[in-house]
């Protein structure tokens, strides 16, 4: 078997891939108009970038594809045989509020409960320069100076 065979399972699956995608190309699109309106405050100068007309046709056209799947569609012309015609899109939007309750148990929660709360550094890389943000946990009450401690291999390099 090369492919799931067509039908309902291998139509949702198709959508519910495409569904949380489009949600995410909205908020980065507009994150990058954002970036455009506000070049200074953020220092943001790219070396490649798209132009502001094709940024926000790319997010308006992705705000269309979230919107669109709950409109209901007219008699016989349904995605699904035996499915609600909507459930991608609730599946969707249930895995992106999934993954933000994962982000607030380990970003909020788990530091409370473990008396530790998390860093951030920016390591650059020495090959190509690259910036990365790199998270360490500091327990309560130790100084900013012990933070610099020995950094896991994959990190200093």
């Amino acid at each position: 078997m090369l492919a799931p065979p067509p039908g309902d399972a291998y139509n949702f699956i198709l959508n519910l891939i495409s569904y949380p995608l489009a949600i995410i190309n909205v908020f980065v699109s507009g994150g990058l108009a954002y970036l455009y309106l506000n070049r200074k405050e953020w220092n943001w100068n790219p070396p490649i970038s798209a132009t502001l007309p094709v940024t926000i046709f790319f997010m308006l056209s992705n705000v269309y594809l979230v919107i669109a799947p709950f409109v209901p569609p007219e008699e016989g012309q349904n995605v699904y045989e035996s499915l609600p015609y909507y459930l991608h899109c609730v599946v969707g939007i249930a895995i992106i509020v999934a993954g933000g309750l994962y982000w607030v148990v380990w970003a909020k929660i788990l530091p409370a409960i473990g008396k530790y709360e998390l860093v951030r550094e920016t390591v650059v890389d020495e090959i190509d320069g690259w910036e990365r943000n790199v998270f360490f946990r500091r327990p309560y009450g130790e100084s900013v100076a012990s933070e610099h401690r020995a950094i896991s291999p994959e990190v200093s390099k």
